[in-house]
């Protein structure tokens, strides 16, 4: 079995689909979350997050990477959080 290694625009698609599952799912929080609750429910998305974060980096069975790839899709993740966290603050107060 041979494994290629992935392109930069490959370890970038692996990366960036990861932050577009997290900016999906604080919008779901946000419209469909009571306003008591919201906090909770972004906190599972970043549990949910590291959980996607981690099958797609294990699914391009590259090893060469790996940490830099996991920990750019977390932090990215992280950072939309936050920016979602600013928004329901401001929507609610």
């Amino acid at each position: 079995m041979t494994t290629t290694a992935l392109t930069p625009a490959m370890r970038w698609t692996t990366i960036v689909s990861v932050w577009v599952v997290t900016l999906i799912a604080s919008v779901l929080v946000g419209v469909f979350a009571v306003e008591k609750v919201s906090l909770g429910w972004l906190g599972i998305t970043m549990a949910g997050s590291i959980l996607v974060a981690m099958c797609v980096q294990l699914a391009t069975q590259e090893k060469q990477g790996f940490v830099i790839r996991f920990g750019t899709s977390v932090a990215g993740s992280f950072v939309i959080l936050v920016l979602a966290t600013g928004v329901l603050f401001l929507v609610h107060a």
